[in-house]
C-alpha cells in the first residue's frame, strides 16, 4: 500500500515531447506548479526560485547556456527513453526515476565531459547506488557494455548477470567506485578531486547523493573537508525527492545547510533539463565545492498513487507502471544519443567483452629503498616509519594521511616544510586530515582510484570506526591503499579509549585485505615497501613500544614473504614451536631461551609477518613449520585467536583478550596479563607436564 501525501493543486507545466509518446506518458510528465500560497508539498519542483525567499542559493558566475530548441528536444527524447527503461527494469524506481533528467543533462547536454569514452573525462560517483538504473542506461547508450541490448541490460542484478544491482568498480571503465553503502561517496569523490588536482588534470568529480543518504554522518564529514581543501572541482548533486526511506525529509533547508558548511549552491527543478544544464554550465566557474540541489519527485512517471509516494521502495507494483511504448521511446532516445555522439552506436554494437575483473597488477619496482636503521637500534616504528618512507619515495605520487595526530607518526616536520595539501599547494604529499576517520578512509580510496598512492596512518583502535569504509571502498574493489595501524596491542597511556582489543581480528576477517605486522622499524620498512609495490590493499600493524632492530633492511628484503612466516629461531626437530608477531617477538625469543636453558627443550620460534598469508599455507608447508611431533603455542598482544587459529588443534594460544586492558607502565601491564617471557615459559612447561 503506497502512502501518498496530499498534494496542492496547481496548473500543469507542459514539457517538450516527441510524437511517439502516448498521451498517458505526457500526463505522467506534467509537473505541478506551486500554488498561490507559495508553498509546495514536500519536494515538488517549482519554477525558477524566487530571489526574495530566504532559501535562495548563493549566486555563481553565470555561463552561457548552449542548449538549442532542437537540442532540448533531443535531451527530452533521451530522458523519455531513459525513464521508460528505468520503470521497465523496476529496480528502486522511486529514487531512480527522480534522477532521470539530471543524468540526461550530466551526460548528454555537453555541460560536462562525462560522456568522454576515455579516461580523461569528468568522473561521476553514484553514491546512492541502489537507484543507479538511469546511470546504467546512460552508460549503456554510450557503449559501455558492447554487445548488450537494452532488454539484456534491464536484467541487471540478477544472478549471473554481468552488471550488479548496485554499482561495482570496474563493471564499466566509467564506474570508479563500488557504492551502495550509503554515505561514503562524497568522501571518495573528494579523494578523486584531490588526486586530479594533484596530478594536474582538468577533470571534475560529480557525486550523486540522495537526500535520505544525507542523514549519514559521513556525508557531513566530507562536507567539512571539501571546502577546507578548496576542492573547486567537486560537485555534489543532491536528489532532493523528500524521502529518506519512509521518513519524509523537508527540502527547504538543504541549500542553507550546504552553504553553512562552506559550499556554493544552486537549486533547480530537478525535472527541468534546461535548468539543470544551465546550472551545470554556471558551476564551471565555482571557486570552491558546489552543491547542485535538485527538487524532484520520487517515482516520477509512475501512475497514481505511486508517483511521489514516500513508501515506494525496491520495486513498484505492476498496476502502477504506465503502459508506454517502451520500444519506441528507447529507439528515439538512442537515436538522439547517436546524433550527439556518433561513435556510441559502433561501441554498442561491438563484440561483447567477457565479464570479470582483472586482478590488480603489481606496480613498478620502487625507485629507492631507505637504508634503514642499524642493528641494535630501537626507534619507535610508529613515530619513524612514515617519515622515513616519505623521504625515500618523494618522487612518487604519494599521499600521506593521518586523521588523528599527525605529530605522532613522524610526518609533522614534513608537513611543516611543504604545507598540508590544499588546492593552492597541490604539490604537497602530506594531508592533515580532520578527526574524521571514516571520511579519511573513503578519501584515501578515491585518491587511489584516481592514481595517487595513499598511506593512511592512525591508531589501531580507531580503525574500528573505519571497518565498513575499508571493506566497501578499499578491500572489495582492491584499491591500493596502505593502512598503517599504530599502538597495536597494549601499552598506550590513553588506555581503553585507544585500545585495539579485537580490532585486528575484525580487520583479518575483511576479504581482500592483506594483513602485515612488524615489530622493529626495519621490518616495518620492508613490509611497507612490499605493500606499496604490490598494488593491493594492505594493513600494516605497528606496536606502541620500541622494538630493537635485529637485521638490516637489505637482509630482510632478501627473505621470502610469500607464506607470511619467518623463522627467528631455527630448530630441526623441535620439541616446541612458538608463533609470535610484532612487539612480542622479543618475549617469545626470551621464553624459548628460558625453556632451553632449564631442560634442553628444543624450541623453534616463528614470526608471523602476515596472518592472512599464513592462513593460506599449503598442508605440506604447514606440517613442515608445525610438525605433529612438537607442542605448539602462540604469544601475541592481540586476541589469542589471531595467531591461535593458525596452529594445530590442541595448541596453547596466549593473547590479550577482553576489553579494558589498560595501565602504565607497559611492563607492569604485560606482567598483569601474562604476556612476559617468564609467564609464557611457565605456561608451556605446565602444558607439557599436564
Amino acid at each position: 500500500m503506497y502512502h501518498r501525501p496530499t498534494r496542492h493543486p496547481g496548473p500543469a507545466v507542459s514539457h517538450p515531447s516527441h510524437a511517439a509518446i502516448p498521451a498517458e506518458f505526457r500526463a505522467a510528465r506534467e509537473l505541478p506548479r506551486a500554488p498561490a500560497s507559495g508553498k509546495l508539498d514536500r519536494c515538488q519542483p517549482t519554477e525558477a526560485p524566487d530571489p526574495t525567499t530566504r532559501n535562495r542559493p548563493q549566486r555563481i558566475v553565470m555561463g552561457t547556456p548552449v542548449t538549442t530548441t532542437s537540442g532540448t528536444a533531443e535531451l527530452t527524447a533521451i530522458a523519455d527513453g531513459m525513464r521508460s527503461w528505468v520503470l521497465r527494469a523496476n529496480k528502486h524506481p522511486g529514487g531512480a526515476s527522480s534522477m532521470v533528467e539530471a543524468i540526461t543533462a550530466l551526460y548528454f547536454s555537453g555541460a560536462t565531459t562525462l560522456a568522454n569514452p576515455n579516461d580523461r573525462g569528468d568522473r561521476l560517483i553514484y553514491s546512492k547506488g541502489h537507484a543507479a538504473a538511469p546511470w546504467y542506461f546512460a552508460l549503456w547508450a554510450l557503449g559501455a557494455w558492447p554487445g548488450t541490448t537494452w532488454q539484456d541490460l534491464a536484467g541487471f542484478g540478477q544472478l549471473g548477470h554481468s552488471l550488479p544491482r548496485m554499482p561495482r568498480r570496474g563493471a564499466a571503465p566509467q564506474i570508479p567506485m563500488s557504492t551502495g553503502a550509503l554515505g561514503q561517496g562524497l568522501s571518495f569523490g573528494a579523494g578523486t578531486a584531490l588526486a586530479d588536482r594533484r596530478l594536474q588534470t582538468n577533470r571534475r568529480t560529480f557525486v550523486v547523493l540522495g537526500d535520505g543518504e544525507c542523514t549519514e554522518g559521513q556525508v557531513w564529514e566530507a562536507a567539512m573537508t571539501a571546502p577546507r581543501l578548496g576542492l573547486r572541482n567537486l560537485v555534489a548533486v543532491l536528489d532532493a525527492n523528500g524521502s529518506g526511506s519512509v521518513i519524509e525529509l523537508p527540502c527547504d533547508d538543504w541549500a542553507a545547510r550546504w552553504r553553512g558548511f562552506g559550499w556554493s549552491t544552486r537549486e533547480v527543478d530537478g525535472h527541468d533539463i534546461k535548468a539543470i544544464t544551465s546550472a551545470l554550465h554556471d558551476i564551471r566557474h565555482a571557486t570552491g565545492p558546489t552543491a547542485l540541489i535538485l527538487r524532484t519527485v520520487k517515482g516520477k512517471g509512475l501512475l497514481a498513487p505511486a508517483e511521489g509516494s514516500n513508501s515506494l521502495s525496491a520495486e513498484a507494483a505492476a498496476e502502477h507502471i504506465p503502459n508506454w511504448d517502451t520500444v519506441a521511446l528507447i529507439d528515439a532516445a538512442v537515436a538522439a544519443v547517436d546524433i550527439r555522439y556518433p561513435a556510441a552506436a559502433s561501441r554498442r554494437g561491438a563484440e561483447a567483452v567477457p565479464a570479470g575483473t582483472a586482478p590488480p597488477e603489481p606496480r613498478l619496482q620502487l625507485p629507492q629503498s631507505p637504508s634503514g636503521h642499524p642493528v641494535g637500534a630501537a626507534p619507535v616504528a610508529k613515530k619513524t616509519l612514515a617519515a622515513d618512507l616519505a623521504a625515500a619515495l618523494a618522487c612518487l605520487p604519494m599521499l600521506w594521511m593521518a586523521p588523528d595526530a599527525i605529530r605522532n607518526c613522524g610526518l609533522l616536520d614534513r608537513m611543516t616544510a611543504t604545507g598540508s595539501w590544499h588546492w593552492d599547494i597541490p604539490e604537497s604529499d602530506v594531508l592533515q586530515c580532520a578527526i574524521a576517520e571514516q571520511d579519511a578512509a573513503s578519501l584515501a580510496a578515491g585518491a587511489a582510484a584516481a592514481g595517487l598512492w595513499p598511506v593512511l596512518v592512525s591508531m589501531e583502535g580507531f580503525y574500528w570506526r573505519m571497518l565498513d569504509q575499508i571493506r566497501q571502498s578499499i578491500a572489495f574493489p582492491q584499491l591500493p591503499v596502505l593502512l598503517i595501524g599504530t599502538s597495536g596491542g597494549l601499552g598506550d597511556p590513553l588506555g581503553p579509549m585507544v585500545q585495539s582489543d579485537g580490532c585486528l581480528t575484525a580487520l583479518t576477517a575483511v576479504p581482500g585485505l592483506d594483513i602485515l605486522e612488524a615489530g622493529d622499524i626495519n621490518t616495518a620498512t620492508v613490509l611497507a615497501l612490499e605493500a606499496l609495490s604490490s598494488g593491493r590493499p594492505c594493513y600494516l600493524r605497528l606496536p606502541h613500544e620500541a622494538v630493537p632492530v635485529r637485521d638490516t633492511v637489505a637482509d630482510l628484503a632478501a627473505r621470502s614473504t610469500g607464506d607470511g612466516v619467518w623463522q627467528l629461531r631455527p630448530a630441526a626437530e623441535p620439541d616446541v614451536v612458538i608463533a609470535t608477531a610484532g612487539a612480542l617477538r622479543e618475549a617469545a625469543l626470551d621464553a624459548a631461551e628460558l625453556l632451553h636453558t632449564a631442560d634442553g627443550t628444543r624450541v623453534r620460534v616463528l614470526e608471523i609477518i602476515s596472518p592472512t598469508r599464513a592462513a593460506r599455507l599449503t598442508t605440506a608447508r604447514r606440517a613442515e613449520l608445525f610438525p605433529s611431533t612438537a607442542r605448539h603455542a602462540s604469544i601475541h598482544n592481540a586476541p589469542a585467536s589471531v595467531l591461535g587459529s593458525l596452529l594445530p588443534d590442541g595448541a596453547l594460544a596466549i593473547g590479550a583478550d577482553g576489553y579494558g586492558l589498560a595501565g602504565f607502565p607497559q611492563s607492569a601491564l604485560y606482567a598483569a596479563v601474562g604476556l612476559t617471557a617468564q609467564a609464557v615459559a611457565e605456561r608451556i612447561r605446565a602444558g607439557a607436564s599436564a
